[in-house]
């Protein structure tokens, strides 16, 4: 099929399902989080991620040590702690605005790559952090009339999230993408595994095979995109995978009745548009363009 082919060979298509397929697991996510402990969505989905890339390294040669362990390590860390915050805020606050928040994450790559690596912030960053900041202010709301916890695990998640990306760019330079991301499923999978224990309980045949399912589709969405930044660039792919926020969003007024309220829609589009401008920026500067979800 035509259109097919093109979703399968372009950048944008490839982007654009990858986000799709996201949007789908946040929507999942979302549901699991309301019917089993969180860790255990965690850990089958790190468990999963182990066991489709243990073979598929092993087959291509490529070794599991890797190389700048310690940055893959912490890496994986960063990226692990990022999942559970994301996970806990999925599970507390509206689909959308937890997805929102998640995609602060450019504003903390920015400020992360500044103190850690001593890369320059231009004046233009300044304002597009600053515009960003606003927007998670009238997001999480000003007055508090639906204030939860929900929104400190979003905005932690961002953070661990903008320091994971950082990580990855210094790990892309000796590493692939595929044992980048191994070594984010292997060390989660040995973080949530004590709580996956103390928590554990039986799902019905249902909810495994959605558990299974989750873990499916953000791999496969994960190689979508991976594919996808090969045939366009980095910051041009960035900006397509934040279709992602406009799928959950419409999915979680469809699905779970989210409300869309003027302070969503102006602290999203404020939130989107510094993650854009900082994008579009990260071009003239040392400063790889990010790329969401690779945590």
């Amino acid at each position: 099929m035509p259109i097919l082919k093109w979703f399968l060979t372009s950048g944008f298509g490839l982007m654009l399902l990858a986000a799709f397929v996201f949007s789908l697991a946040d929507v999942l996510t979302k549901y699991l989080t309301s019917q089993l402990p969180i860790m255990q969505i965690a850990f089958i989905r790190f468990l999963l991620g182990v066991m489709l890339l243990w073979p598929i390294l092993s087959s291509r040669g490529i070794s599991l040590r890797g190389n700048q362990t310690k940055i893959l390590i912490l890496r994986g860390l960063f990226g692990t702690l990022s999942f559970f915050c994301l996970l806990q805020s999925i599970a507390l606050i509206p689909l959308a605005n937890a997805i929102v928040l998640f995609y602060t994450f450019p504003l903390f790559v920015a400020l992360f790559s500044f103190v850690f690596f001593k890369t320059p912030i231009e004046k233009g960053e300044i304002l597009l952090i600053g515009a960003g900041l606003i927007g998670i202010y009238l997001l999480i709301d000003p007055d508090f009339h639906s204030f939860n916890a929900g929104y400190i695990f979003g905005i932690l998640s961002s953070g661990m999230g903008g320091m994971a990306m950082v990580l990855i760019h210094q790990a892309r330079q000796t590493n692939g993408p595929l044992i980048i991301y191994f070594y984010f499923c292997l060390i989660g999978g040995i973080l949530s595994f004590p709580f996956f224990l103390r928590g554990f309980e039986i799902p019905d045949f249902p909810l495994g095979m959605l558990l299974i399912f989750l873990g499916l589709m953000l791999l496969i969405g994960q190689v979508l995109m991976n594919q996808g930044f090969k045939f366009c660039k980095a910051s041009e792919g960035s900006l397509i995978m934040m279709s992602e926020i406009v799928f959950a969003g419409i999915a979680g007024f469809l699905i779970y009745q989210d409300p869309i309220t003027l302070h969503f829609l102006i602290g999203a589009l404020l939130i989107i548009g510094s993650g854009v401008g900082l994008n579009l920026m990260s071009r003239r500067s040392r400063r790889s363009p990010v790329s969401p979800n690779a945590q």
